[in-house]
């Protein structure tokens, strides 16, 4: 996930809530990048009952994209941009005294819709560049008429990941990895003030409009809650009436926008957790955990982590009914137990 926003929103903030990082604080050649565990009770409990060697929780790496000092979108920030899976867009709704609001007032709405224009305006330059390219050579291909839809849709500010495209268009388009294609999460950065109540209702709005998961944290809060043990985070954040830290949200908003769900691995070796994305197939899951799983797929065993939790044991989810054989095109619903059969 990339952070991304104006100078003053808060981003680098933020980050350092994430990675816990004080401010000033001496980083090396990762600096700007942090990697955390996606909190997992159903890896937890299974954890418990099978006491693995290893227990492997799914992660996020989050990366602290500085913008531009003349340009939002340097040469830099763009290739960075362009080397994450999901976009977080951070949009300033506080005002502080070392903070104070700009002469026209605070305005989330705009700046989130300023922020996509310049995504948008971005991608634009670079198929129109490649339009110009093709049409000397008389190409007239997949690409062709992928770049035609998303040139189409960028002049009415459209993002391309709201553009439908054929699947050769897609495959065609995924080379210019265009940042406008990304899934979004709008995350509004509030005052302290602001982190129980609901200012800016117009930005849940926009979200609404704009088909983007929002995110309303305080990033001054939360990077004072990282300072903190797991307890007393705990503690801090009932005082406050935070229902779940940034990091929850941000874990959760991602799994949203890029449409995510978890499937599960199980036994004395390790217990683990796996990405997919939703309406991935049996045969795709096995391919997540080793291609030779997906090559020579025969069937899988499949449970819901909840039916196994409340049968005990594999051997009475059987006798229940609740151990099911399922083919290669089987849809894997978040939170199921997978076991492959195969043969290479």
């Amino acid at each position: 996930m990339g952070i991304f926003g104006n100078a003053g929103a808060g981003k680098s903030t933020l980050f350092r809530a994430l990675s816990g990082v004080r401010e000033g604080s001496p980083q090396g050649k990762n600096a700007g990048v942090c990697v955390i565990k996606v909190p997992d009770e159903r890896v937890d409990r299974l954890a418990e009952v099978f006491r693995p060697k290893k227990v492997t929780h799914l992660t996020i790496a989050f990366h602290d994209i500085d913008a531009g000092e003349t340009d939002l979108l340097s040469p830099q920030a763009l290739a960075e941009l362009r080397s994450v899976e999901v976009l977080a867009l951070v949009v300033r709704a506080f005002a502080d005294d070392y903070h104070p609001a700009p002469p026209g007032g605070l305005d989330p709405v705009a700046e989130f819709r300023d922020l996509s224009s310049s995504i948008v305006l971005s991608d634009y330059i670079v198929a129109q560049k490649r339009i110009e390219r093709m049409t000397k050579e008389a190409r007239r291909d997949a690409e062709w008429t992928g770049l035609h839809k998303a040139i189409d849709a960028f002049e009415k500010e459209v993002p391309l990941r709201d553009v439908e495209l054929s699947a050769e268009e897609d495959r065609a388009l995924s080379g210019f990895r265009f940042v406008s294609r990304l899934p979004v999460l709008l995350v509004m950065n509030v005052g302290e003030e602001g982190v129980t109540g609901e200012p800016y209702p117009e930005v849940t709005k926009e979200a609404a409009k704009a088909k983007v998961p929002m995110v309303r944290l305080c990033a001054k809060v939360e990077e004072e809650i990282a300072q903190l043990s797991p307890a007393e985070q705990v503690d801090f954040l009932k005082g406050m009436g935070i229902a779940r830290s940034a990091r929850d949200q941000l874990v959760r908003g991602a799994f949203e926008a890029t449409r995510y769900i978890s499937f599960l691995t199980v036994g004395e070796d390790e217990v683990r957790a796996w990405n997919i994305r939703e309406g991935g197939s049996a045969s795709a899951a096995a391919g997540r955990i080793h291609s030779d799983l997906e090559k020579g797929f025969i069937r899988a065993e499949v449970i819901s982590c909840d039916d196994f939790l409340r049968c005990g044991s594999m051997a009475k989810a059987k006798t229940e009914g609740k151990l099911r054989l399922e083919g290669k095109e089987y849809v894997v619903k978040d939170g199921e137990i997978v076991h492959v059969r195969f043969n290479v």
